[in-house]
């Protein structure tokens, strides 16, 4: 999955640490990154590449020895070779952990271009010294990087699957059940309503599979296997999605990637005929 790096180690405990010339950097412009694409590879700047200050950067985490900082303020000028690419840019290419660490980084830089100013009194945010926060100076408000919750539900009914395309987004591949969790549900009662609201299905008997930390949407995906309770008729929620349909294992879709968790449930379905609830 996308987090699946090893032998590389991803390190994100919270540092006071100033940049040095070879970070590299996580610059972003309008909700884009600041990369060269090489057919299938990825090149993230380093601050070397920039003819500034080392204090316009801020450091976000690490893997193994290759440190990543975040680019605080408009660049004058982007290296030759260098452009602002969409975030999904960093799906499905290479090399893996340069391609998670920029993505994460795109989650991190996000929440501090979204937070600059105290929801309560209006002062200037300042960055924490002792954790990952920004801190009011003023009445104290403190703020931790957003984490939206969600799941990823595989319906099974005996020998089928059930596989939805979104009607609205960046792609058309089939994907399972998704959603996120709202104020006051469990991830179980999510769960239901997700399946019940897009589909009209009613399901039971929950297998927790895993979860899997998805930067693009600033999510922390969990995922479970459920089966169908009743009947297999499916009423379709449009405004969420374009098609929900019942696969066998023979007639699944191929798989262009096991970079997700949608994508790793559903090969764990057509490898795994012994699955049972």
């Amino acid at each position: 999955m996308l987090q699946d790096i090893e032998p590389k180690i991803f390190i994100n405990e919270f540092r006071q640490q100033e940049a040095s010339q070879n970070d590299r950097v996580i610059a972003m412009k309008g909700g884009k990154v600041l990369m060269k694409v090489v057919g299938d590879e990825v090149i993230l700047p380093r601050v070397k590449d920039f003819a500034d200050p080392v204090s316009q950067y801020r450091y976000l985490f690490s893997v193994d020895d290759e440190t990543y900082v975040f680019r605080t303020t408009t660049i004058p000028e982007i290296p030759e070779g260098f452009s602002y690419e969409d975030r999904f840019a960093l799906r499905d290419r290479k090399p893996a952990d340069v391609c998670f660490a920029g993505v994460v980084g795109y989650h991190l830089g996000l929440w501090y271009e979204q937070n600059r100013f105290c929801g309560c009194c209006g002062s200037a945010l300042e960055v924490g010294t002792t954790e990952r926060s920004l801190v009011c100076p003023k009445c104290g408000n403190v703020v931790y990087p957003r984490l939206n919750p969600a799941v990823i539900v595989a319906v099974v009914h005996e020998d089928k699957i059930l596989l939805s395309r979104y009607a609205h987004g960046h792609t058309n591949r089939y994907s399972l059940i998704a959603g996120f969790c709202e104020i006051g549900e469990s991830v179980e009662q999510t769960v239901h309503r997700e399946v019940m609201e897009e589909t009209g299905l009613k399901v039971k008997n929950f297998g927790y599979f895993g979860s899997q930390p998805w930067p693009f949407t600033s999510s922390l995906l969990m995922g479970y296997f459920v089966e169908l309770d009743g009947g297999e008729k499916i009423t379709l929620d449009e405004t969420e999605l374009s098609e929900a349909v019942w696969f066998d294992r023979e007639h699944l879709p191929e798989t262009h990637s096991t970079l997700s968790l949608t994508w790793t449930m559903i090969e764990y379905f057509r490898n795994h005929p012994e699955l049972e609830f």
